[in-house]
């Protein structure tokens, strides 16, 4: 869809799943911080009017939140960004303390982290120590123990 604005897109897709997690949602645009509001995405149309009118891009991702793991606040919703990442996840990790010992370097994970800000840290780490995304996601893959989804901007 290369130069097509795929954000009225992806807000039509917000509202078709707002069903799946009503505590918050977010946006991410490459070069841009994550938007993100807490509460129902059908409460939401003024900002979305906003983002539709002020944003244009050719990819995007977005999350609705239903929190398994990690505290209802605006921190946890989602996409998060971690340096140049921005990462949305749908499940749950449930190694999340393992997990947040390997992470690396002067990260600080706070001892209430979601699931998804510990992998999001620790696949910036491997991927600043492997060279790449594929390697570190390979990685990854085998120190996570549960059930998940990512998708990545």
């Amino acid at each position: 869809m290369d130069g097509v604005n795929v954000i009225p897109m992806l807000i039509d897709s917000l509202r078709a799943l707002q069903h799946r997690g009503q505590e918050a949602w977010g946006i991410a645009i490459p070069n841009k911080e994550p938007l993100k509001k807490m509460g129902l995405v059908s409460a939401s149309a003024t900002d979305f009017k906003r983002i539709s009118q002020e944003y244009s891009s050719s990819s995007a991702i977005g999350h609705v939140r239903y929190s398994t793991i990690g505290k209802s606040n605006l921190n946890n919703a989602q996409p998060l960004k971690v340096k140049d990442l921005c990462i949305a996840h749908n499940g749950t990790i449930s190694n999340v303390g393992e997990l947040s010992n390997l992470v690396g370097g002067c990260s600080f994970t706070p001892q209430n982290a979601s699931d998804t800000l510990v992998a999001a840290q620790r696949l910036v780490s491997l991927m600043a120590d492997k060279g790449s995304m594929a390697s570190a996601l390979r990685i990854l893959k085998n120190e996570m123990i549960g059930s998940y989804c990512f998708t990545f901007l």
